[in-house]
C-alpha cells in the first residue's frame, strides 16, 4: 500500500521528525514505524481476515490500524464508545472475524473463518471498514479503499496553505473526518495532532507546542466550542470544516478569533467523500461552494425550479456498504434534493427523507433553518413536520436562544425571508438539541422526542 510505503520512507529519511501527538504522547516517524513493526510481529492474523480495533487511546488505535494493514488484514474501525450489546451485533452482522482488546491480545469471534470468495477480498486497495453514526439504528458498514484517499489528498493539496506543517482533528478517529485527517498528515509527511479528550483550550496549547503553521480538521459544533477557548493559537492558518454549513455570524467569529485564518467548507458524506467546497464563504450565500473538478453531479427528477434528487460520481467515493459493493464508476445517490446556478454553485435544498409537503408544495427545512439562523436571538434551529388534517403537514421549528420570541415577532422577521407557506405553523424554545455523535443535530431524536412531550424548554 501506498501509505505504508510512505511512512517506511519517512522513517528512513527523516526519523527524528514529529509524526504524531495526543495530548502528552508523541512520537517521531522512526519511533512510530517501529511501533509499527513491533505489533504487526506479535499479531497472529490471517491476511485479509477483517479485524475490529478501537480504543479509547487514540493513538494504539491508530498503531494497531497500521500493524493491521502491515499484516494484510482489514482493520474495521469501531467506535470505542458503543455499548457492548452494539459492539456484538456488529462483529456478527457484518462476520468480523476478530476484535482486539485493550491489552493487545487478539480475540477470535464466532465469525466463521476468512474464505477465498469473501466479498471484500475482491475490492482493489481496501484501505479499511468504516462505519456510518448509525443515527437510525445499528451503524453501518462500508468498504473505503486506499485510491479513493488518495484522489482526496490530492485535492485538499490544492486548497492547503502550502506552509502548513501540521494538521490537527480532535475528534475520535472512529469518526471518518478525523481517521481521514490523520492520514493524509502521515501520507504527506507532516505531524499529525489529535485529542483523546477535546477540549479547546488543550487543543491550543498542543499547537502551539509544535510551532508549527497547522490546518484544523474538524466538524462545526467543535469549531464553535474551540471560540471558547482561553487563547487561540497563531499557527492556526487554515481551517477545513464538513457538516452543517457555518452561519455568517459564526464565520465572523472565527475569522476574527483565528486570526484571518482560511476558512475552507467541505460538503460531502462518509460515502461520497468530498463533494464541493466553499473557500472563505466565497461563494453565494446559501451554496455549499462549487464542486471538486474530479465530481461529476446529477440532479434527477427535477421539479419546475431545478431542484432534483443529487446523484455523484468521482474517484474519491467509498467501495460500497458491506453487502452491497459498488464500482468506483458507479453513480452515488446522496439523499439530498440540490440545484445548481449558472456558475455551477452548488445548493442544497434538504434530505429527502426531511423534505415536507404543506397543502401540495415541497418544502425543505434546511432553508428555513437557514433564514431562521439569520435572527440574533437564535443560536440553533431544527424544523421538523407534524401530520395536519387539512394541510397534510405543517413545519414545527425548534430553537435555542437566549429568549422566547413571540410568534407574532417571528413571523413577521421570516415573512421578509420566505415565502409565506415556508413559514412554520408552531414554535417552540428548547433548552438544547440532541446530537449525533459527530455533531450534527440528531434530527430524528429532537422530532421523536418532541412528539412525545419529552422535550426541555
Amino acid at each position: 500500500m501506498e501509505i505504508l510505503k510512505q511512512l517506511q520512507l519517512y522513517s528512513r529519511q527523516m526519523p527524528e521528525r514529529l509524526a504524531l501527538q495526543f495530548e502528552d504522547q508523541r512520537f517521531t516517524y522512526g519511533e512510530l514505524q517501529q511501533l509499527i513493526e513491533t505489533v504487526a510481529e506479535q499479531l497472529s492474523i490471517t491476511p485479509h481476515s477483517k479485524v475490529a480495533v478501537g480504543f479509547h487511546d487514540q493513538a494504539q488505535t491508530l498503531i494497531y490500524y497500521f500493524a493491521l494493514l502491515q499484516c494484510e488484514a482489514v482493520p474495521c474501525v469501531m467506535d470505542p464508545k458503543w455499548s457492548e450489546m452494539q459492539r456484538q451485533q456488529i462483529l456478527q452482522r457484518y462476520e468480523i472475524e476478530a476484535i482486539i482488546q485493550s491489552d493487545g491480545e487478539v480475540q477470535p469471534t464466532t465469525s466463521s473463518a476468512y474464505r477465498e470468495n469473501d466479498e471484500h477480498h475482491k475490492i482493489e486497495g481496501l484501505l479499511h471498514i468504516g462505519f456510518t453514526s448509525g443515527t437510525t439504528g445499528l451503524p453501518k458498514a462500508y468498504y473505503r479503499n486506499e485510491a479513493s484517499w488518495l484522489a482526496s489528498y490530492r485535492e485538499n493539496e490544492r486548497l492547503l496553505s502550502p506552509e502548513v506543517q501540521a494538521i490537527v482533528a480532535p475528534g475520535p478517529l472512529a469518526h471518518s473526518l478525523s481517521l481521514y485527517a490523520c492520514i493524509y498528515a502521515l501520507y504527506s509527511g507532516r505531524t499529525f495532532i489529535g485529542m483523546n479528550h477535546f477540549e479547546p483550550t488543550k487543543m491550543m496549547q498542543s499547537i502551539a507546542e509544535v510551532k508549527a503553521p497547522s490546518a484544523l480538521f474538524l466538524v462545526p459544533t467543535m469549531l464553535r466550542y474551540s471560540l471558547h477557548a482561553q487563547w487561540i493559537a497563531e499557527e492556526c492558518v487554515d481551517i477545513f470544516t464538513t457538516g452543517d454549513k457555518l452561519p455568517t455570524e459564526i464565520f465572523e467569529q472565527v475569522k476574527d478569533s483565528f486570526h484571518d485564518a482560511n476558512i475552507i467548507e467541505f460538503f460531502g458524506t462518509s460515502e461520497a467523500s468530498f463533494i464541493s467546497y466553499n473557500y472563505n464563504q466565497q461563494a453565494p450565500v446559501r451554496s455549499v461552494g462549487r464542486c471538486f473538478p474530479n465530481v461529476q453531479v446529477e440532479l434527477r427528477a427535477q421539479d419546475e425550479a431545478g431542484v432534483g434528487q443529487l446523484f455523484v460520481r468521482s474517484d474519491m467515493t467509498f467501495s460500497g456498504y458491506v453487502g452491497k459493493p459498488v464500482p468506483q464508476a458507479m453513480w452515488i445517490p446522496i439523499g439530498d434534493y440540490a440545484s445548481l446556478d449558472e456558475q455551477d454553485h452548488l445548493f442544497l435544498h434538504g434530505r429527502q427523507a426531511d423534505r415536507l409537503i404543506i397543502g401540495g408544495r415541497n418544502v425543505y427545512p434546511s432553508e428555513i433553518e437557514a433564514q431562521a439562523l439569520t435572527h440574533s436571538d437564535i443560536s440553533e434551529v431544527l424544523v421538523i413536520g407534524e401530520s395536519h388534517a387539512q394541510f397534510g403537514q405543517i413545519a414545527v421549528m425548534l430553537y435555542v436562544g437566549e429568549r422566547t420570541l413571540s410568534y407574532r415577532e417571528f413571523r413577521h422577521f421570516m415573512e421578509e425571508r420566505c415565502a409565506r407557506y415556508q413559514i412554520p405553523s408552531k414554535l417552540l424554545r428548547v433548552a438544547e438539541m440532541d446530537y449525533t455523535a459527530s455533531g450534527k443535530i440528531a434530527r430524528k431524536r429532537m422530532a421523536l422526542a418532541y412528539e412525545e412531550g419529552r422535550l426541555k424548554r
